[in-house]
């Protein structure tokens, strides 16, 4: 029997199992037993999860304290079809959230349900601007395509990183952990009332690594400061202030040789390496979120102003060009919602960005490519300079009513508008060689209706049925429109908006010592935006007609007695290109068959405060390429996925004093974090090996 269907059946085991020997009693919080289950992300109100038709999945503090991650990926993926790659085991990453693993707009990353970049200037690292090691209570993810309070991007998923509030009490806490290769995190807070009516809490964070592959050394510090004020006894607002610096060295994926050979290879050439290339981002956002209840109503008004900077040398080009570039936003997120006396409710709201992003990318040092695509780049020549300014405006509206005792039903609507406006200080126009075009001053304008609808039926008070529809859409960044390679055509959009229409049927339950959640979902996108090559074997972006994405999600959390708890979380899935020429019928690269987790947590009774996790990931195997193709010798492309285990502990001495421990990939197994086949050859880049951390906590 193989390994994946081996996972598969001990899910469904476990599954029917639980639900046939438990009482229905409430319970869980991420699902462990105890707690009642919460959710903000889809309303943006705290909601009980089995009454939202969706599925939506959390991390809470304690979990998040176990886990004590340098990176939430570390946490994320234990959630059932969150797969999220730390990119050599840096503060980069890819996320495959029923999706394959990948760099696009899919997805739509929120901290307190601000986004943390603009849908125009999407970057795949955006959770580097959460404040994810200081500031954080717990997290959650709306897996598939958002409701109607999100707009581009909320296509696969919607992440969202919740911060702490004010502590009724003055507390202060400080926490260090120290690891191999010279790792170091360090994070302190402070949280105080300064009378019955506001308080603050300010933390911050610094952490270093030296990575244990060569040049791939990071180093990141953070700082939050939060105000809360009460105006009323329904009314508050809150203030929040967030900034970050990361520096980080950066690395290339390994050829077979290199892989075989020596795996803490860089990747990189000496004549690179001499050009040190870095990449550095810095980040600052202010906001301000003014609640209020009145009656039965809510209303909610977050105005808000985000700036970042990202310079880096793209080694994942064959030339290894610099970017840079600076983005800043001015954005509004109002919302109402009213309860009415028949006991539906109506939410409707606006969504307002304007956002300015300013790129340039040239060539650092004099580079000749060799093989595929040939060609020699010259010290100080520039690819892109530009300035794209971008202006959205969302209306939306989503009504629940109860059509029965148990029955609710779901509609929304939402209105996206967009408008690129482009300003190109290059001085030159059309081909300006290497396989590149220079595109004109020019204005474009997209639009979308994406309407929702969903039923949720409550079996008990503890469980749930829902079917779900939403259509969303992914709109083409200022890059993909402006950016352009010879393939593309510099005299008209270069790709179209990507739509989707979602269809999804779960089941969820929360009884006294078991909750279960599961759910079967069919994506059909339009006008899917991938990447393609030309014959000089550069990438380009293009518009597949058709592509599929279909799956099962499962997870179960079972509090067998008070010392053991098991949870585990798996998906299957399969994505496909229906209709695109040349590649109708094939698999999507790097889309693994399955992402499983399973986390058993003992807490022994004989040593009260004592929390041991051990945990095992597992992904299946993948295609390199969208061809499908095999290599010269015949072999089909191919990778064989992983599985790895790691083991946490906590010891919880006192109320003030912890001492914690974790160590990654318990085995030291040798795996192949991702793998690909790009420009005629497959490159690997490695997993870590095995690496241990301790630390203490100390909370007054």
């Amino acid at each position: 029997m193989n390994k994946k269907l081996k996972i598969s059946l001990l899910s469904i085991l476990i599954s029917q199992y639980c639900g046939s020997v438990f009482a229905d009693t409430p319970v869980a919080d991420d699902g462990a037993a105890g707690f009642e289950r919460i959710t903000v992300t889809a309303t943006r109100r705290e909601s009980l999860d089995t009454d939202l038709a969706m599925s939506v999945k959390g991390v809470g503090e304690e979990e998040l304290a176990l886990d004590n991650g340098q990176h939430v990926a570390e946490s994320l993926n234990s959630i059932s079809g969150v797969l999220i790659d730390q990119l050599s085991g840096g503060q980069g990453h890819k996320a495959a959230i029923r999706m394959p693993m990948n760099t696009g707009g899919y997805y739509l990353y929120l901290q307190d349900n601000i986004p943390l970049q603009s849908a125009a200037f999407f970057n795949h690292n955006a959770l580097w601007w959460s404040s994810f090691n200081s500031n954080v209570a717990r997290m959650e993810v709306l897996k598939g395509a958002g409701t109607a309070l999100y707009g581009s991007g909320a296509v696969a998923a919607t992440v969202n990183i919740l911060s702490a509030d004010v502590a009724d009490t003055p507390q202060t806490s400080v926490d260090l952990m120290l690891g191999e290769d010279e790792y170091t995190k360090v994070q302190a807070s402070h949280s105080n009332k300064l009378s019955d009516t506001q308080g603050f809490r300010i933390a911050g964070s610094y952490l270093k690594n030296d990575g244990w592959r060569d040049h791939t050394g990071s180093e990141r510090g953070e700082i939050t400061l939060r105000h809360e004020l009460e105006l009323g006894d329904n009314e508050r607002l809150v203030t929040s202030f967030v900034a970050s610096d990361l520096e980080q060295e950066m690395a290339a994926s390994l050829t077979k040789d290199l892989y075989d050979n020596d795996k803490t290879n860089s990747g990189l050439s000496d004549a690179v390496l001499a050009s040190d290339p870095l990449r550095k981002t810095q980040y600052m956002r202010l906001s301000t979120q003014w609640d209020k209840v009145d009656g039965n109503n809510f209303y909610s008004l977050i105005p808000y102003y985000r700036y970042r900077t990202n310079d880096y040398t793209a080694t994942w080009n064959t030339n290894m060009p610099k970017v840079e570039s600076e983005v800043q936003t001015l954005g509004l997120l109002a919302l109402a919602n009213f309860e009415h006396n028949s006991g539906s409710e109506t939410t409707a709201g606006l969504d307002v960005e304007l956002t300015e992003g300013d790129m340039l990318s040239y060539q650092p040092i004099d580079f000749t490519t060799t093989g595929w695509g040939a060609d020699t780049y010259l010290k100080g020549e520039k690819f892109y300079d530009d300035t794209t300014q971008y202006i959205s405006i969302s209306p939306y509206i989503q009504h629940k009513r109860s059509l029965t005792e148990n029955l609710d039903l779901t509609l929304g609507a939402r209105y996206d508008y967009a408008k690129y406006d482009f300003d190109n200080h290059l001085g030159v126009y059309g081909d300006i060689g290497h396989g590149k075009i220079s595109v004109k001053n020019r204005t474009d304008n997209f639009n979308h209706f994406s309407p929702k609808a969903s039923l949720n039926y409550h079996l008990t008070a503890d469980s749930s049925v829902y079917l779900r529809y939403a259509n969303s859409f992914r709109l083409p960044t200022a890059s993909s429109l402006y950016h352009l390679t010879t393939k593309d055509s510099g005299d008209a959009k270069a790709v179209d908006p990507e739509t989707s229409d979602t269809f999804e049927l779960g089941y969820k339950a929360n009884w006294k010592k078991v909750s279960f959640d599961t759910a079967v979902y069919y994506m059909d996108v339009e006008d899917g935006i991938v990447h393609a090559y030309n014959d000089e074997g550069q990438r380009y972006l293009t518009n597949a007609t058709r592509v599929i994405h279909k799956g099962i999600e499962a997870s179960v959390s079972w509090k067998i007695n008070e010392q053991l708890n098991i949870s585990t979380a798996y998906s299957l899935s399969k994505h496909e290109f229906d209709e695109y020429e040349g590649l109708s019928g094939n698999e999507m690269a790097a889309a693994p068959d399955y992402i499983a987790n399973v986390r058993v947590r003992y807490m022994p009774s004989f040593l009260q405060g004592f929390t041991t996790m051990l945990e095992v990931q597992s992904i299946g195997e993948y295609w390199l390429d969208d061809a499908n193709t095999q290599d010269d010798e015949g072999n089909d492309r191919i990778e064989d996925g992983y599985t790895i285990g790691n083991l946490k502990a906590r010891y919880q001495v006192s109320k003030q004093l912890a001492f914690h421990a974790r160590v990654l990939n318990i085995t030291d197994k040798e795996y192949v974090q991702e793998a690909s086949y790009r420009y005629r050859k497959t490159t690997y880049s490695p997993g870590a090996p095995r690496t241990a951390y301790v630390g203490l906590s100390y909370q007054w």
